[in-house]
């Protein structure tokens, strides 16, 4: 009988017990919303949470005391649930109550937008449940709440016990971050998230628009490239959190499904040929440059992977995660190496690889959910867009310095080559006219033979006129016919001297130049009044190696030419005889490019100058400025075809403003070693 009543006492205690126990977990697991201000409440700890490893069961059975028993409740957590990677259902069921006088309104949120399937049980008293269900790969229009997140209104009357069961299943990452909201600081959290993200997806098309700007101007593929990483990088994100099936493809919940990691590895695709091309790796690091390149093939493979079979995205992060550590190995190289580039991209992917590597630990589940993890990836993909940013404006600025310094170097060369091709075109044009004036000097020169050599009959003639007057007469006009002819003989000579240009002349006679200059200054002085003044500055032990009759109708001319320049004020006339080293000096008539030692003989006025218009033109046989009768246009073509005969070249500097600067006639001829 005592073993009986003892027996009868433990089964008392321990069904106490048991009772006790099921009051403290119903009171534990239940919610009562009217003793809670604050919003948001994390229900994780207020979660009742049984893993469904068929993904058969129905509300039913989960209602079932069997199953009911086993539902896991984390009265300590504080931080969401995460599940990582899963082929199981899970289902979540939680206790509210209404113990106020008056209902009371307010939203439940679960804020992760790649669930692919929720089913909503919500129970008034103790009737039946209302049933929704949502998640992407279902219809947008059957969320309760039309946004990216998954929210559900609730209304809970005075005095009320309500039960939610929550069925969730997805191929996806199971992250549950589940909140009890105050409508009023659910739609204040919505607005300002989703100005925060038009915030970010703003400079994300800012510096696409920057980066396609620079790529059009510099034609640099790199920009481009950039371009491409920047716009897979915004559609990974518009997948992962959830954009993509809100606003762009609300009926193709596949793409919802892979879009965040295959965006995401198109997207560091193009990272990776960024960094090769910014580091040059194939040089730099060729072994690791092979890694790289096996992993951006690796990477091109990852849609079609996930498309065929999905169970392949839990290796996902750690592809992603190895990627990035192999850019910062690189980086930190090309830092070592002094690569200016390596610095902004160390710098870059170090933000990026600490999101990437978070957003890895959140799914594994190994760090706790929060807005830092949640968002890791995102806010280290903005940091690194901006940094990147100033990489390539750094470099825009060297490109710009460089295509300017190219262009500099271009525009010297298209100098040269108009230079040359100027060179041709006087060489051509003087063969022509040299061709053209001796054609006509040599048969003019046989005209006046003719004419000559009767007029000399005619003065033989005039002998045996008895008329003396008409013998006067006669014998005068033959003496002015001979005059004008022998002028003529004198043109003619001045022609043909012009054409001999290039040709070999074997009578030369060479005189001390000292001696030759002081000959035409002794000849032309008795011809310079009083207002013109010259001067002479020579060396006397220079001598070019020049016919002597041709520099005395050289410097005859110039000084001539200056005499005429200055006929009005007279002034200084100065006779230059020197050597000089001179640099890119360019000839006035033939147009080459002088440089080294010469014997430089000038002759420099103090006129009205010769204006940049026609000073190109002065060495052309005929051209005068003077008028009719004043001059033939054969002074400067004759000294021109003299210089150059004798290896010679001339450089003309001349100044129209300010007045009297005048002209100066530099004959450069070679120095005798």
């Amino acid at each position: 009988m005592r073993k009986n009543i003892e027996c009868y006492l433990i089964v008392l205690i321990f069904l106490g017990l048991q009772l006790m126990a099921t009051s403290a977990f119903a009171k534990a697991n239940t919610l009562d919303v009217s003793t809670f201000n604050k919003s948001p409440i994390l229900l994780s700890s207020h979660l009742g949470v049984f893993e469904d490893t068929t993904g058969a069961l129905t509300l039913e059975d989960v209602q079932k005391e069997a199953i009911s028993q086993r539902f896991q409740t984390n009265l300590s957590s504080q931080k969401p649930l995460n599940m990582s990677y899963t082929s199981s259902a899970y289902w979540l069921r939680l206790e509210l109550e209404n113990s106020s006088d008056k209902p009371i309104e307010r939203i439940l949120d679960v804020n992760h937008p790649l669930l692919g399937y929720i089913d909503f049980y919500f129970q008034i008293e103790n009737q039946n449940y209302q049933m929704i269900q949502t998640g992407y790969v279902r219809p947008f229009n059957n969320r309760a709440y039309q946004s990216r997140i998954f929210a559900f209104p609730l209304v809970l009357p005075a005095h009320s016990n309500h039960t939610i069961y929550l069925r969730i299943s997805t191929l996806n990452a199971m992250i549950l971050p589940i909140f009890l909201w105050e409508p009023n600081d659910f739609y204040i959290k919505e607005r300002n998230d989703y100005s925060s993200q038009a915030v970010y997806f703003g400079l994300v098309i800012a510096i696409a628009l920057l980066n396609f700007i620079f790529a059009v101007v510099l034609k640099e593929f790199d920009y481009l490239l950039y371009v491409c990483m920047i716009i897979f990088v915004a559609l990974a994100f518009i997948g992962n959190r959830g954009f993509g099936h809100e606003f762009l493809w609300h009926d193709l919940p596949w793409l919802s499904q892979i879009a965040p990691l295959s965006f995401g590895s198109i997207a560091l695709v193009s990272q990776l040929f960024f960094v090769r091309r910014m580091l040059d790796t194939p040089i730099l690091v060729p072994k690791i440059d092979y890694i790289l390149k096996f992993f951006i093939g690796l990477q091109l493979f990852i849609p079609v992977v996930l498309l065929l079979e999905f169970q392949f995205a839990k290796f996902m992060p750690i592809v992603f995660a190895t990627s990035a550590s192999l850019v910062l190995i690189v980086s930190v190289i090309g830092m070592r190496e002094k690569k200016r580039n390596a610095y902004f991209l160390f710098t870059a992917f170090s933000v990026l690889a600490i999101g990437v590597i978070g957003n890895a630990l959140l799914v594994f589940a190994v760090i706790p959910t929060n807005f830092f993890s949640v968002h890791s990836s995102q806010i280290g993909s903005a940091l690194e867009l901006i940094i990147f940013t100033f990489l390539l404006i750094d470099r825009y600025q060297i490109i710009s310095q460089e295509k300017q310094k190219t262009a500099l170097q271009l525009l010297a060369a298209y100098d040269e080559n108009k230079l040359l091709n100027s060179q041709v075109n006087q060489m051509q044009k003087l063969e022509t006219i040299s061709r053209l004036t001796s054609g006509i000097a040599h048969d003019f020169n046989n005209i006046l033979t003719g004419m000559l050599g009767y007029n000399e009959l005619n003065k033989f003639y005039s002998d045996d006129i008895q008329d003396e007057k008409l013998r006067a007469d006669i014998f005068n006009n033959a003496t002015q016919v001979e005059k004008a002819g022998y002028r003529a003989v004198d043109l003619i000579k001045k022609m043909m001297a012009y054409s001999r240009q290039g040709t070999v002349k074997t009578d030369i006679v060479i005189k001390p130049t000292i001696e030759i200059i002081n000959e035409v200054l002794a000849m032309l002085r008795p011809g310079l009044t009083s207002v013109f003044k010259l001067e002479l500055e020579v060396e006397t032990d220079l001598n070019i190696k020049i016919d002597s009759i041709d520099l005395h109708q050289i410097l005859t001319n110039l000084l001539v030419n200056a005499r005429d320049a200055m006929k009005e004020q007279g002034g200084l006339i100065t006779v230059s005889l020197k050597a000089k080293a001179l640099p890119n000096h360019i000839c006035t008539s033939c147009a080459k490019t002088l440089s080294g030692k010469f014997i430089v003989l000038s002759v420099q006025d103090h006129g009205s100058g010769i204006s940049d218009e026609i000073i190109h033109r002065i060495f052309d046989p005929f051209f005068t400025t003077k008028v009719v009768g004043e001059g033939t246009g054969l002074g400067l073509s004759t000294v021109s075809g003299m210089v150059h005969h004798s290896k010679g070249h001339i450089f003309v500097d001349s100044k129209t403003s300010p007045p009297n600067q005048g002209t100066t006639f530099k004959l450069l001829f070679p120095q005798p070693d």
